[in-house]
């Protein structure tokens, strides 16, 4: 999601951001700055300018596009399946996880960053803890296999300094 700026105020809109598990972070960093700079480098912000207007004003009609195309493959293709946002930066501490009406199957949401009390090696710490909320479309994946992703992912960011390009393209073992 990309805030940018509209006559009406700020507003999101998603952009997918291809081949993202095999680009820089410079590059990637640069087309969401080109995308929140000038929208119509986003086929979701060039879609803004066209029907945005007409279709704010009509009730019911945003929300009714959103059903449709969640039943599109082309449109999933198009949008993605993966978002990451972030919010922290609005929260002033530890931050919270809103997930917007989405099209995506997975949705991590990045909050702020606070220090709290943890228990490490039996002993009560101060630690740094990043705010993180993972929203998993139940009508794409059950139950069981997203909380065990979300147990996983859970552990690979609490266990990992940093992580590797060739730890992420590991295949799970």
């Amino acid at each position: 999601m990309v805030e940018i700026a509209t006559p009406q105020g700020p507003f999101a809109i998603p952009h997918l951001l291809r081949d993202a598990d095999i680009r820089e972070v410079p590059d990637l960093t640069a087309e969401l700055r080109r995308v929140k700079r000038d929208p119509s480098a986003s086929s979701s912000g060039r879609w803004l300018e066209r029907a945005g207007p007409a279709a704010t004003r009509i009730p019911g009609v945003i929300p009714a596009m959103y059903a449709v195309m969640a039943r599109s493959v082309a449109a999933r293709q198009r949008i993605g399946t993966v978002a990451v946002t972030a919010v922290g930066m609005f929260a002033g501490g530890g931050g919270f996880g809103i997930t917007s009406l989405s099209l995506m199957s997975l949705e991590v949401i990045v909050g702020g960053m606070s220090q709290r009390p943890r228990v490490t090696d039996g002993r009560v710490t101060v630690r740094d803890v990043l705010d993180l909320t993972v929203a998993i479309d139940h009508n794409v994946v059950d139950g069981a296999p997203a909380a065990r992703f979300a147990a996983e992912f859970r552990e690979l960011l609490e266990s990992a300094a940093v992580i590797s390009p060739s730890v992420a393209l590991q295949a799970p073992g």
